[in-house]
């Protein structure tokens, strides 16, 4: 037996953007049953993760795969005590020799801002989640580091703090908008849920995406394909973190004592409508 313990710090990453979530698990799922492993799941928080690892260590499971979509970095105590063999994905937590599958997220970052500046933009902006997990941190040092890669100037104003669902971000994008505000051309988000609701309240306040702002996001859910416009993105390759999870954790039961490994699985750009060419710009002021 593996046990997938799916972790919630706030539940917002994990229940507010369930279509990415449930394609990591599915192929977790699929490929555990194709190894012969039943699959348990089991949901924890950071009062019950200890019991939990407790209670596997004591049992007939010969590995555990951990969601660390909402671990934080003050999260790595409760790993402490780990006996079995363990993969995390969606997180790598560098500072813990634990291995791990995840986005390569500095490299996505990189491919979304020196797209936005093939296209012309060099006033970019990012759509923060206002609630950060260690995952959502990297992403953010990843999108200040492109920009001085690529000499552009990180604008401090230019960062809008939304919540990472689609709802909290539709919610704190008209916060926002309803005390006023000037856009960059540009904007980079880390997933799509986000980015999805914030187009939604700029709609709302007469914006035009792209012509007045351009966005693009990270995950690639179906849902980018049936709004409008549609939602140009990076490729996360769920699937795939799902199938290198179960593979990396079968070496790991098979050889418990082999090196750590750190697998980041390359974006890849999906370009669909919400992106213009610079030259096509039309700037707008929410008063």
């Amino acid at each position: 037996k593996i046990i997938f313990i799916k972790y919630k710090c706030d539940s917002l990453m994990v229940d507010g953007n369930s279509e990415y979530i449930t394609n990591l698990i599915d192929e977790v799922e699929k490929h555990c049953n194709d190894a012969g492993y039943e699959l348990v799941f089991k949901v924890a928080t950071n009062d019950t993760l200890p019991d939990i690892f407790h209670k596997v260590n004591n049992e007939p499971f010969e590995g555990i795969i951990l969601l660390g979509t909402e671990f934080r970095n003050e999260d790595r105590p409760l790993l402490k005590n780990v006996q079995k063999p363990i993969i995390i994905i969606d997180n790598d937590l560098v500072k813990l020799p634990i291995t791990s599958v995840s986005t390569h997220t500095w490299n996505s970052m990189r491919m979304k801002v020196e797209y936005l500046l093939r296209r012309g933009h060099k006033n970019i902006g990012y759509l923060l989640n206002s609630k950060p997990t260690s995952i959502c941190s990297q992403c953010f040092d990843g999108f200040r580091a492109a920009l001085r890669e690529n000499n552009l100037i990180y604008n401090e104003a230019y960062v809008y703090r939304v919540e990472p669902t689609l709802e909290g971000a539709y919610e704190s994008m008209k916060q926002i908008l309803q005390k006023g505000t000037q856009f960059p051309s540009a904007l980079v988000a880390n997933s799509d849920c986000l980015a999805l609701g914030a187009i939604r309240a700029m709609q709302e306040f007469g914006i035009s995406v792209p012509k007045n702002v351009s966005i693009i996001s990270g995950d690639n859910i179906a849902s980018c394909t049936v709004c409008s416009p549609q939602l140009t993105t990076c490729d996360a390759h769920a699937k795939e973190i799902g199938k290198w999870a179960v593979t990396l954790l079968r070496e790991r039961i098979c050889n418990p004592l082999g090196p750590v490994i750190r697998l980041r699985v390359e974006t890849s750009l999906v370009e669909r409508e919400s992106v213009c060419d610079f030259a096509d710009y039309v700037p707008f002021y929410a008063k």
